[in-house]
This record gives C-alpha cells, sequence and structure tokens, in this order.
C-alpha cells in the first residue's frame, strides 16, 4: 500500500537543478519548510485504509517571558490543528492534513528583557493591549485528541494558566517521546533535526516552530517508520519518571551520561537527576540505579504517569 504523503515543502520550477545537485556528490539540498499544498488528503481513496479512525491533533508552541512557570508569562502562542489517520488494527498512524494556525500575543505584566526581545523578535510594541482569544483556544482544544508540542515539559504547565482545557487534553513530546540520539541525531533542537532531515525554517516563532516540529514528524526514518508513529506509540504507553535523589556527587557525569537531566526541587520534590523511560524499560533503569548509582540501595523517587498526566509538573 502507498501511503498518502503531506509535502512540507515546494520544488516547483527547480526539479531539474536539485536532480542535477543531488548527484554532484558535493552538495546538499535544505528546503525550505513551507505549509503543505494540498494541506490535506483524502484516504478513502487509497486502498486498504477505509477503517483507518480520524483524529484530530495540535501542535503547540509558546514563547515567554522566561523559564520559570512560576514567576514568567506567556507572551506568545501558537496552535497548529492538524489531522491524522490511526489504523484500528494495527495502531499504524499517519498524519494526512494540516489546517491555518491561530497565533495570539499576550501583553506580559512586566517588560521584557533585551534576552526575550533578541531570542523571539517579539517587542513590547508587538505586545501592548494584546490578549489571547481564550474562547477560539478552547474551540479547537475541544476538538482536540491530542497536543503535542517540543519540550511538552515546558510548554504544558505554562498552557494551564491560559485554560484549564489544557489539562483535560492527552499530551506528547516530539522532543522526549522519540529516540532521536539512538537514531543517530547529535540535537532535539528542532532546527538541527529539520537540517538533519534536509530542511530549515526561521526558529523561535511559534507559528514556524510548530510547521517545523509537524514536518519533522512527517519524515520517515531510516527503518522506514515515521516520526509521528514512534511518537504515538510512545505516548500510548505508561512512562515511569525515576528521580536519583542523593546521588554521590562523583556519579552525577554518570549520571549525566544516561541521559539523566538536573531537578532543583522548585517542584516540591527533593532535588536530584531525572530520566523518563517507557514503562516497559522501568525495571531495567531501576536495576541499573540499584548497581551503579546506589550499590543495592533504593533511594530514588519515582512516579507513574500517562498522556493525560504527562509534563504537568512545573519547575
Amino acid at each position: 500500500m502507498q501511503e498518502p504523503v503531506l509535502n512540507f515543502y515546494d520544488d516547483a520550477g527547480f526539479e531539474q537543478a536539485i536532480d542535477q545537485l543531488g548527484l554532484s556528490g558535493g552538495h546538499r539540498i535544505l528546503r525550505k519548510i513551507t505549509f503543505p499544498h494540498p494541506s490535506q488528503v483524502n484516504i478513502l481513496k487509497h486502498s486498504g485504509m477505509a477503517d483507518y479512525a480520524i483524529h484530530r491533533g495540535i501542535y503547540l508552541d509558546t514563547e515567554t517571558t522566561g523559564l520559570s512557570h512560576a514567576e514568567d508569562e506567556v507572551i506568545q502562542l501558537c496552535l497548529l490543528p492538524f489531522l491524522y489517520a490511526v489504523d484500528a488494527t494495527t495502531n499504524y498512524a499517519l498524519i494526512i492534513g494540516v489546517y491555518p494556525p491561530y497565533v495570539g500575543f499576550q501583553e506580559p505584566t512586566r517588560l521584557l528583557t533585551q534576552e526575550i526581545i533578541d531570542l523571539t523578535g517579539i517587542t513590547m510594541a508587538m505586545l501592548v493591549g494584546q490578549t489571547l482569544d481564550v474562547p477560539k483556544i478552547e474551540s479547537l482544544l475541544d476538538k482536540t485528541d491530542l497536543v503535542i508540542a517540543h519540550n511538552a515539559a515546558f510548554d504544558r504547565p505554562f498552557t494551564h494558566g491560559i485554560s484549564g482545557k489544557f489539562s483535560e487534553k492527552k499530551w506528547a513530546c516530539s522532543m522526549s517521546n522519540i529516540p532521536w540520539k539512538d537514531q543517530g541525531f547529535e540535537s532535539l533542537k528542532l532546527i538541527h533535526l529539520a537540517a538533519d532531515l534536509g530542511f530549515y525554517f526561521e526558529p523561535h516563532q511559534a507559528d514556524k516552530d510548530c510547521l517545523a516540529g509537524l514536518a519533522i514528524l512527517a519524515q520517515v526514518g531510516d527503518a522506514g517508520e515515521s516520526y509521528f508513529q514512534q511518537l504515538i506509540r510512545a505516548a500510548a504507553e505508561d512512562s515511569v519518571t525515576l528521580r536519583a535523589q542523593f546521588a554521590p556527587f562523583e556519579l552525577k557525569d554518570v549520571l549525566k551520561q544516561r541521559g539523566y537531566l538536573w531537578k532543583d526541587g522548585s517542584d516540591g520534590i527533593a532535588k536530584g537527576w531525572e530520566t523518563v523511560v517507557p514503562l516497559s524499560d522501568a525495571d531495567g533503569e531501576r536495576a541499573w540505579l540499584s548497581e551503579t548509582i546506589y550499590h543495592g540501595a533504593e533511594k530514588w523517587y519515582e512516579r507513574r504517569e500517562d498522556a493525560l498526566t504527562r509534563f504537568t509538573r512545573a519547575s
């Protein structure tokens, strides 16, 4: 079966030049990510897809006044609605449609720092008098089965202050729910993932970040499986968060090398090195902690989560 494809680039008029460069062996093509045309494919025209269930998703991005969920505020929000289809038998999933995004601005209660202005390109002049359209946002959420963000642990807690409906949705993370490094990617930043896959875009603009994130997910990896399929599978499985509290200082590099991230305890849980693993891998990770870090003891904190509860804890 040949699956329908959405192209997030436009080669029109340059096909021959691109082919020639590709044959040279000395050049690499980077395509600018663009809104797909057509923006939706009719899966009913594709044999074997009549039983696929259609779902609605949102790819989300925020721009904020800083990194603290307790002190900083959202100044820009983008919701990029999309359609995806799931095979009821195999749970195979693919993106089949993209709709125009909602992009809103919000005036903060204090002036932006120059660092944020330089990073996002957003100025106070762009924000004065601006408010997010909460009824519009909630209308989109009412139709949505899944919310995706790149670093959902950062974005999700900020959205809960916009509308309580964000807390009622299943969430997935295009950064942490996909084993990028296991597949040869050195950086998890959107702009680097895009470049590795042959694309480029203008980062730190919420709508462009969302479109880039969705375009990346739609690509197919070396194993013949799309990154969106990998994300859907990971999001459906419960996960276990393990925080190595009171770990010996001299073993911090061992934890970092294994992918653990430092948590400072501002979330109300004792500080330590933290990782999130699928439920199916949790026993192996516990055994590694016990043997390598604690020498037989069990001093870590853990919690089990699913797509409804993951990424909710503010830092």
